[in-house]
């Protein structure tokens, strides 16, 4: 007994058994004998035998409570969770009933956690052995950098494994698996054991290591005895480390170690059972100053808990973690922290049962863009003691074609930048394509550039459920794209950098441009198709309307577009109340009024949600003639008003708005058909008489109609033909007046455009 138990308080626990074993045969009862045995196997990963040895122990009723909860805590390990909850009642009714009530509470979760679907995929990965690996690094974009006790590869100072760990580095092959794993650094020698685990800042200069007295075979986890110390070094050339020293905030009376640079490398982040922590071991950042790092600071009581927390991974948004204590589903599990909108840590959510087991897990690194991570875990079924898995998540695969806005062909080496992402700087294929894989939560805006092209933003967001996304992206050379200006409305002044958006209707695709000093953009757009265009700028009222590019031979098309201070409609507000309900059904306080109105819409159905952006010129209203519901703007006083509002409306969107004239309307009616004070309103303002008229197109989405090319040519008409509507020139008294206005429509752009004659109510095509 005094052998073991010497053996037992160095950790030592591989020595240890045999001596417990000894001492059983002549004492089978002895309780600490029973007890400490039973821990050294837990403490080796050997939880059958300490589930058999807990089992005797705990009958003991002098026996240390502490065994009940140990056992409940193998029995866990072994997903033995029915067994285990019982187990921890008793030690919570016995001895402790936080500590008792809380793992009781979380073997149910770990329950329901073995039921559940998981997004990520963890495969055991080749380059392990039957020793201990752990602690992967990311050392760039191809290659991790991982702690082991191998000895299949020899030094020159010829490790036998029993000195401790050395570090290794492997290869990313092309699926993320580990490949040719080598010594990390050039220079190895019999001094560098015990190294592990390290972590590099993303330039690869700096390097942040731990010296571990970690033993193969034994279990990484505080209980075994942990004792580590962080070291920061400078990375040359030839990836040796230089100028070595100590973190300026290690003790000697408590452990530093699992370090993780942030992306910038301004914060290390690190785990330490320093005497401010919440127990055990905490996760701490400490940032870089001047010369130096300073004072660490304790992460809270959201990430940290009364158990142990190791081996920190911060992304530059979500903080990676292992815990022994937050509800899991045995040993260490592993955590996501995020922070809420006063940074502080505010959640935590357990990573599943692919990424977790009832064994320890811990070490985990993830890159989302690449959508690729490794883990360590000492979990049932793998080489050895604790192994690396390679770990990735169901994702989507994008597909980015980039082609030629005029012809459609391919354009190969077309440079792809993440950089607005975190990441780098890729090209096209010869065929114009790049593919990748990115997994839930991806929104990030590419640029997309090519020598002699204009440059172009897609925005790519993804859902992470393995579907594939194509995105078709045109680039236009200089000199073919599409040409646009915008102006104030008031001053009609350039304005510089408004923000301009094109999305194809067909596909979803998005790219994005922004006004220059004279207010002048260029876009590259499809023939053939369809966008809707988004202007924004601070200040500035929103403007959106459609676009058909047509044959793409026009690239004038987007014209000149003037935007809207926010404050003001144009130059005299209306002053009309805004009282306009969402809901048709709602009847506001009506009184009749006289004046001008803009008409912005007839349709079959008054949803004046829809119309709500409309608010802002005016008061939103309908009247019902024929069957149909006129959507109008108004009422103001004076001509000019309507006439202003009605040109920013036009500006807004609604391209066919008009002006009528109203007498004794009811402001602020939406009323349906037969409603009680139903108003009634005079047709337009301009009458449509006259039996000629020039047919100028016909429409899907009448929203494509833009009438200004032939403003003053005579009155616009529109009528429903099927799912069409064709627009028209009315008011036409003679066919020589249709002739001329004929003329100018097909000047305008109207090319297909011809005369009809209306007879009877039909119209019929003249010759």
């Amino acid at each position: 007994m005094k052998r073991a138990n010497k053996a037992y308080e160095i950790h030592a626990y591989n020595v240890a058994i045999p001596e417990y074993l000894a001492a059983l045969e002549r004492r089978p009862d002895e309780a600490e004998a029973l007890g400490k045995l039973a821990d050294s196997y837990r403490m080796l990963n050997q939880l059958e035998d300490a589930a058999q040895y807990y089992a005797q122990v705990v009958r003991n009723r002098d026996a240390d409570k502490e065994y009940v909860l140990q056992y409940a805590k193998t029995l866990k390990g072994l997903a033995r969770y029915d067994e285990a909850k019982q187990w921890f009642l008793l030690y919570a009714r016995d001895a402790d009933a936080m500590t008792g009530n809380h793992y009781a509470q979380s073997c149910d979760f770990a329950a329901q956690q073995m039921n559940m679907a998981s997004s990520y995929t963890v495969t055991n990965e080749f380059v392990n052995t039957s020793a201990a690996e752990f602690g992967p690094a990311f050392l760039g974009n191809q290659r991790v950098v991982f702690s082991s006790s191998r000895t299949d590869i020899q030094s020159p100072g010829s490790f036998d494994g029993k000195q401790g760990n050395q570090l290794f580095s492997a290869s990313i092959g092309s699926r993320g698996y580990l490949e040719s794993p080598i010594f990390l650094r050039s220079n190895a020698s019999a001094q560098e054991f015990n190294e592990g685990p390290v972590t590099y800042s993303s330039d690869g200069r700096s390097v942040a290591f731990t010296r571990n007295n970690f033993v193969d075979g034994t279990r990484m986890i505080p209980e075994a005895g942990i004792e580590t110390s962080i070291y920061l070094a400078t990375v040359n050339q030839s990836g040796d480390w230089v100028d070595v020293k100590p973190f300026p905030h290690n003790g000697s009376d408590f452990s530093n170690g699992f370090p993780s640079f942030s992306p910038d490398g301004t914060a290390l982040y690190f785990a330490s059972n320093r005497s401010d922590s919440y127990g055990g071991f905490d996760i701490y950042v400490s940032y870089r100053t001047a010369d130096s790092w300073s004072t660490p600071e304790n992460l809270g009581a959201v990430i940290n808990s009364p158990g142990d927390e190791i081996t920190p991974y911060f992304d530059g948004t979500m903080l990676f973690f292992s815990s022994n204590w937050h509800q899991g589903m045995g040993g260490f599990d592993i955590f996501r922290g995020e922070r809420g909108s006063d940074n502080r840590w505010s959640r935590i959510y357990h990573l599943g049962n692919a990424v977790n087991s009832p064994r320890d897990d811990f070490g985990f690194i993830y890159d989302p863009f690449r959508n690729v991570g490794y883990l360590a875990s000492n979990r049932a079924g793998g080489r050895g003691n604790e192994d690396l898995y390679n770990v990735s998540r169901a994702a989507d695969n994008i597909v980015l074609r980039v082609r030629n806005s005029v012809d459609g062909t391919p354009i190969p080496n077309a440079v792809v930048d993440f950089s607005n992402c975190g990441e780098g700087i890729y090209q096209t294929d010869p065929t114009g394509v790049y593919t990748f894989q990115a997994v839930q939560g991806l929104n990030c805006r590419l640029v997309i550039t090519k020598e002699g092209y204009l440059t172009t933003t897609v925005d790519v967001s993804t859902s992470g459920t393995n579907q594939n996304r194509e995105y078709d992206v045109t680039l236009s050379r200089l000199g073919e794209a599409y040409a646009g200006r915008i102006v104030n409305y008031t001053s009609r002044t350039p304005l510089e950098n408004v923000v301009v958006t094109a999305t194809n209707r067909s596909t979803g695709n998005t790219t994005e441009t922004r006004t220059d000093l004279n207010g002048d953009y260029f876009l590259a757009l499809s023939p053939y198709s369809s966008y809707i265009l988004r202007y924004s700028a601070p200040g500035f009222r929103e403007v959106n309307f459609t676009v058909d590019t047509r044959d793409g031979l026009d690239r004038s098309i987007l014209g000149v577009i003037s935007m809207l201070p926010a404050t003001q409609v144009g130059p005299s507000t209306p002053s009309v109340p805004n009282t306009v309900p969402n809901n048709p059904t709602v009847q506001p306080k009506s009184v009749p009024q006289d004046g001008f109105s803009v008409q912005v819409a007839a349709v079959n159905q008054a949803n004046m949600a829809q119309y709500a952006s409309l608010n802002s010129f005016g008061e939103v209203y309908s009247t019902e003639e024929n069957g149909k519901y006129k959507i109008r703007v108004g009422i103001f006083e004076t001509r000019q008003e309507a006439i202003n509002a009605m040109n920013a409306i036009r500006n807004s969107g609604y391209r066919d708005a008009f002006l009528v004239k109203e007498e004794g309307a009811l402001l602020g009616s939406s009323a349906a058909p037969d409603s009680p004070g139903q108003p009634t309103y005079p047709i337009e303002e301009t009458a449509r008489g006259g039996a000629y008229k020039v047919q100028l197109a016909a429409y899907r989405n009448p929203a494509y109609f833009d009438p200004s090319p032939i403003a003053g040519l005579g009155t616009i008409e529109e009528r429903i033909k099927g799912n069409l509507t064709v627009k028209f020139i009315g008011g036409l008294q003679s066919l020589q007046q249709a002739q001329q206005a004929l003329a100018q429509a097909r000047a305008a752009g109207f090319n297909t455009a011809f005369i009809v004659i209306e007879q009877n109510g039909e119209l019929r095509k003249v010759n």
